[in-house]
């Protein structure tokens, strides 16, 4: 199956996960240990059917310099603090990735921009992609540019290779 067929069918199924909000909090159990330590923390601000980073970025911030996505165009994103909207990171102690699919290799289906590839290439970043185990899928394709996660955190799982 092609990814634009994947993007697809697998942007349907995240809408309509049953128990939502209960999976979404025991990713954010799963999610801590991970994130403990770090001081500076990139994650995505959740939109229509991704797990929802509310929480996440709530409870991080407590102790960690939360940076978000600003898209620039042209397949270029930025890092930009959350708290003043002018500090820019080229790298994070941890990337929290938005997820359409993924597979047990680690690769995930994005929106196809790019952008968080791009991101990931820069620097030593951990990355971790969160999602609900309804969006893994069988192996696809992987384009060259294409930049495997880390960890991946669903509801039940954590799927690592490092």
């Amino acid at each position: 199956m092609k990814k634009d067929e994947i993007r697809r069918i697998y942007k349907l199924i995240r809408l309509n996960i049953e128990d939502r909000e209960e999976k979404e909090i025991k990713i954010l159990n799963k999610l801590l240990p991970y994130v403990k330590n770090a001081k500076t923390v990139f994650c995505y601000e959740s939109i229509k059917g991704e797990v929802s980073t509310k929480e996440i970025i709530s409870t991080l911030s407590i102790s960690a310099q939360i940076f978000v996505p600003e898209v620039l165009g042209n397949g270029i994103m930025q890092a930009i603090a959350l708290d003043d909207n002018k500090t820019v990171a080229d790298t994070c102690d941890i990337t929290i990735v938005p997820i359409i699919a993924f597979d047990e290799t680690l690769n995930r289906i994005g929106f196809g921009g790019g952008y968080y590839d791009r991101f990931l290439a820069k620097g030593q970043t951990l990355s971790i992609g969160i999602a609900f185990d309804e969006q893994q899928c069988e192996i696809f394709e992987k384009d060259t540019f294409d930049y495997p996660l880390d960890i991946i955190i669903t509801p039940t799982r954590i799927l690592k290779i490092i």
